[in-house]
């Protein structure tokens, strides 16, 4: 069966292409103009909420998930010192090893592979600095790769912040697979 995904990646790829067949008839006029794109097809903030995100990483957010036509998922802290997350995505056939061998290799990050179920696989990155914690996590779910960026200024707590980010990672690739596990 299908996703959601999938099906409007298809229609969304098709519905020109049918445009196109359709106008090559005996008209002499112009093609018609390709529908204007009223939704998008996918957005992380769909799976997170400022509730789950406030409960997980500590401190109070403000969630900012764009418009129909242009989404984002973002938290900002409400005060001083709370982490900034950002999640956002990107379809790659090739899969979650293939991303990370054209990211090169840190020698201050740590990579894990954080178990995500009923996810294909996972990464978390982690690193800091004198003033941040940066932690990044990914989770593919066929083709669809979905990341969670978190920055949290020091003090920071590094178990905290690598849980909540994995604690992401699972509600988005339980959102991308149906499912709910709030």
């Amino acid at each position: 069966m299908p996703d959601r995904r999938t099906t409007a990646w298809t229609l969304g790829l098709l519905l020109p292409l049918g445009l196109a067949l359709a106008s090559c008839g005996g008209d002499d006029g112009p093609p018609p103009e390709p529908p204007e794109r009223t939704e998008a097809l996918w957005n992380p903030c769909d799976a997170l909420d400022a509730a789950g995100v406030e409960r997980e990483f500590g401190g109070r957010v403000t969630e900012d998930d764009g418009t129909p036509t242009s989404p984002l998922c973002r938290f900002t802290p409400a005060g001083e010192g709370d982490p900034v997350i950002d999640a956002n995505y990107q379809l790659y056939d090739a899969g979650l090893d293939a991303l990370f061998e054209t990211f090169g290799h840190s020698r201050t990050a740590t990579v894990t592979r954080p178990k995500v179920s009923g996810a294909d696989a996972a990464r978390l990155v982690v690193a800091a600095d004198e003033e941040q914690l940066y932690v990044s996590g990914f989770v593919q779910d066929g083709d669809l790769i979905q990341t969670v960026d978190a920055i949290d200024p020091r003090p920071f707590d590094r178990e905290r912040l690598t849980r909540a980010v994995t604690w992401a990672l699972g509600e988005l690739s339980a959102h991308a697979n149906g499912s709910d596990v709030s």
